[in-house]
């Protein structure tokens, strides 16, 4: 099997740090690409504005998605590191990052913050399952998102809602410029989809609670 290219990108920024090949191990140095996806979202129309804020926790994930390395999967079993690069940040750090930008390029909310950065009346609690690149022997790679989301209520700590959101998307390369692209796509995606879901569920949990509240004010007439 070919290994990988290493090719810089615009997203892609490069220093000198010694590094672990995913195959081997080397008392070499050689560069280390430190990759920064960007996800672009739209502005929602002024219909879809909320008169609430909301909180983004920072995604639970196991040990090995839980660091800045980019996971490559040959095997249903089997994760290996992409030698020579690295994300930004941990992948779940860089995920809230990228949720709450998201969410906040929307303009619908009245703020969108992490846990303990404003009062707000929901909060999005998420658990990362899969992100990583999946390489089943092609000339190009798979790149591979799950997130389970919960929506709760803050003053009840009720969970409104649960979904998993599931992502892949095919590229023709195995460089870095194609895998970084993959991963723009893949999230870009994914968060369109999530904030359409929080949308919905909370104006069914708000319609709920307008509801409930009539049948209270009846029953005080009674």
């Amino acid at each position: 099997m070919k290994p990988f290219s290493f090719l810089p990108a615009a997203v892609v920024v490069v220093l000198a740090v010694p590094m672990l090949s995913g195959c081997m191990l080397t008392r070499s140095s050689s560069p280390m690409s430190i990759l920064a996806p960007s996800v672009q979202i739209d502005q929602r129309s002024d219909e879809e504005a909320v008169g609430w804020s909301l909180q983004v926790q920072r995604p639970m994930t196991d040990a090995m998605r839980d660091s800045d390395r980019v996971l490559v999967r040959r095997a249903p079993s089997r994760l290996q590191v992409y030698a020579g690069a690295a994300w930004l940040d941990s992948a779940p750090e860089m995920l809230q990052s990228l949720m709450i930008q998201s969410f906040t390029d929307t303009g619908s909310f009245t703020g969108v913050s992490r846990a303990g950065g404003m009062r707000t009346r929901y909060s999005l609690a998420t658990e990362l399952r899969h992100f990583e690149a999946v390489d089943d022997g092609s000339a190009g790679l798979t790149v591979e998102i799950v997130l389970q989301a919960s929506l709760v209520h803050q003053r009840s700590a009720r969970p409104m809602a649960s979904q998993t959101f599931a992502k892949q998307q095919k590229i023709d390369g195995k460089a870095l410029d194609d895998l970084v692209a993959g991963f723009e796509l893949a999230l870009e995606g994914l968060m369109n989809e999530m904030i359409d879901w929080v949308f919905e569920q909370s104006a069914v949990f708000e319609a709920r609670g307008e509801e409930d509240d009539d049948r209270r004010r009846w029953r005080s007439r009674d």
